[in-house]
């Protein structure tokens, strides 16, 4: 199997001892991203809605782990190390797409999955789904502290919003999210 059940997805994340709060935003993100892959698939367009949901499930794995170590630039990278160790490489190398900064990355995604789980990350700040305007006022008030961070935010904002257009481009629904 190249992924695992939700109920497996869900014993990963104890086994990993992810906060029950990282849990919530967990499922917050797999439910929008699985909203916005059945649209795509409504429309012709192709999504693995299952790969989707495991990946979105699984993208912060490593949460508790890389906040303990200080190391937050290991994040997602130790998410992609673990689902491969758990066996799990194809999900491994999507969450392994969902930080920020990823977005400024040439040819930053190679297809709908990948581009549904960074992007509906991006739309949950905790575990409540909020438009982009809010999770980046969140993101610079959160950690704009630093020019530096700051900038990097500020750098990765209208890439995200350009993803947000070709997503909806796509759809017969608003960034509001109608039928959610």
């Amino acid at each position: 199997m190249p992924f695992p059940s939700r109920q497996e997805c869900i014993a990963l994340l104890h086994k990993y001892e992810l906060p029950e709060h990282i849990v919530r935003h967990l499922k917050a993100v797999e439910k929008l991203a699985v909203f916005l892959a059945k649209k795509f698939n409504e429309k012709g367009i192709k999504v693995d809605t299952e790969l989707v949901s495991r990946a979105a499930l699984l993208h912060d794995i490593d949460k508790l782990q890389t906040l303990k170590s200080g190391f937050e630039h290991l994040h997602s990278k130790l998410s992609k190390e673990i689902l491969e160790k758990e066996g799990f490489p194809l999900l491994g190398k999507i969450v392994s797409r969902h930080l920020l900064e990823n977005i400024l990355e040439e040819n930053a995604f190679e297809n709908w999955e990948e581009k549904l789980v960074y992007y509906s990350d991006k739309r949950v700040n905790h575990d409540q789904v909020v438009s982009l305007q809010a999770r980046f006022d969140y993101l610079f008030e959160r950690y704009g502290k630093e020019k530096k961070v700051f900038d990097k935010i500020a750098k990765c904002r209208p890439k995200v919003e350009q993803l947000e257009k070709e997503i909806f481009s796509n759809l017969d629904i608003t960034p509001s999210l109608e039928g959610f």
